[in-house]
């Protein structure tokens, strides 16, 4: 009897202290996108592999059935924590396993309710893969959203092809449905302040255009230009019909499967961002209706002493016709002494006073006319610099035309 109650009291002290907690990946909902979560957890799938995966499709914080699931990389600064600058939910701490940490929380109002992390010593830093997002005014930095209504900004980091490397498309979503769409280079200056300034887009973009910005690598002169040039007598560029090629088999299907597509598209931009927008309307010319150059750099292909590559201005003047469409092209700077061509290659950008690649714009102007091009809208701003401030200033009338087709 004494042996039958000992080993009774055993198997039950075995029992409780073999019990073992469920694993963290049963704690997260089997649904949706918190099943990448889940093998993260398993150590079926690595961290950042499971982060980027998510920041690609529903985007983060994942909306669950039993709260919205929060997830950061674990470097080792924990314990982590999530909380709400706006007060929108209690401060949560986050579990910690496979290098991720996570939590899942009670959002009663999601519209509006910014959220941040903090580790151990109290830093607070917002999610770089939310998909709500708003600059926070200083330099780059932004401000982490579970969800926003009206017009906003969303991201979506990774976005590449087999010949290009992934980048970030940042998209204002106007409040109605779209009816015009606008794709835009150098996607990091376009809304926020930025090392160079910003454009803010938002306040130039009608109530019912699409502005998606693709932001620039650090390969923008070769993504930029379709022929190589000297600079400092080393040659650049080149990769421009790839990115043109990406711009619209990749990013184009990408944006309309997730916005829906609109009746009018346009392509703008600055400096080279001007001349790919170009390059991309001459290789796609039905895709377009509108392009808009801000300051191109228009004698690409014959900067360098002694070197020539075909130029924009060359490229559009062997077409022969005009293809459909409204074009924008402006300059600040000026003439100088006077436009000129005294190495008699053809381009008009041999004044050493001239500023801001005037001279090159005028006689692209003047190609475009003489291809028969007969929407042509061309703007001088006198003495304006060659920066982001202004073509800040000159964006809103480049929407108003875009926007009246």
């Amino acid at each position: 009897m004494r042996h039958s109650s000992l080993a009774s009291v055993l198997a039950l002290l075995a029992g409780c202290g073999g019990t073992e907690p469920p694993p963290a990946s049963s704690q997260i909902p089997p649904e949706g996108d918190a099943l990448i979560v889940g093998r993260v957890l398993d150590g079926t799938l690595d961290p950042d592999t499971g982060l980027a995966e998510v920041a690609h499709a529903s985007g983060w914080p994942i909306s669950t059935s039993r709260g919205y699931l929060f997830a950061t990389r674990d470097q080792g600064a924990g314990p982590y924590t999530v909380e709400s600058p706006t007060g929108s939910f209690p401060t949560a701490e986050m579990k910690s396993q496979a290098g991720l940490a996570w939590a899942l929380v009670q959002v009663p109002s999601p519209e509006g309710a910014e959220y941040r992390f903090l580790d151990a010593a109290g830093t607070g830093f917002s999610d770089p893969l939310s998909r709500h997002f708003a600059y926070s005014g200083i330099a780059n930095q932004t401000r982490s959203f579970v969800l926003l209504g009206g017009p906003h900004l969303e991201r979506w980091p990774g976005i590449g092809d087999a010949k290009l490397p992934p980048r970030t498309i940042r998209v204002l979503v106007p409040a109605a449905s779209p009816t015009h769409t606008m794709y835009a280079m150098d996607g990091q200056n376009l809304f926020g302040p930025s090392p160079f300034g910003g454009w803010r887009l938002q306040d130039a973009a009608g109530p019912t255009t699409l502005v998606v910005g693709i932001d620039s690598t650090p390969d923008r002169i070769a993504e930029y230009t379709a022929v190589t040039d000297a600079v400092g007598g080393q040659p650049f560029g080149g990769k421009g019909i790839d990115y043109a090629d990406f711009v619209e088999k990749t990013v184009r299907p990408f944006i309309q499967a997730r916005y829906g597509a609109t009746t009018h598209v346009g392509v703008m931009g600055s400096s080279l961002g001007g001349v790919i927008s170009y390059v991309i309307k001459r290789r796609y010319p039905a895709s377009y209706e509108f392009v808009a150059s801000l300051s191109g750099t228009m004698g690409w292909g014959s900067i360098g002493s002694g070197f020539h590559n075909l130029t924009e201005i060359e490229a559009w003047a062997g077409l022969g016709s005009c293809p459909e469409g409204r074009f924008y092209v402006d300059s600040g700077g000026g003439p100088g002494s006077g436009c000129t061509d005294s190495d008699g290659d053809g381009i008009q950008d041999d004044t050493p006073d001239a500023a801001d690649s005037y001279c090159e714009n005028v006689q692209f102007r003047d190609t475009l006319s003489g291809l028969g091009c007969t929407r042509v809208d061309y703007a001088f701003s006198s003495g304006a610099p060659h920066q982001e401030a202004a073509w800040r200033g000159r964006s809103p009338a480049i929407f108003d035309l875009f926007e009246a087709n």
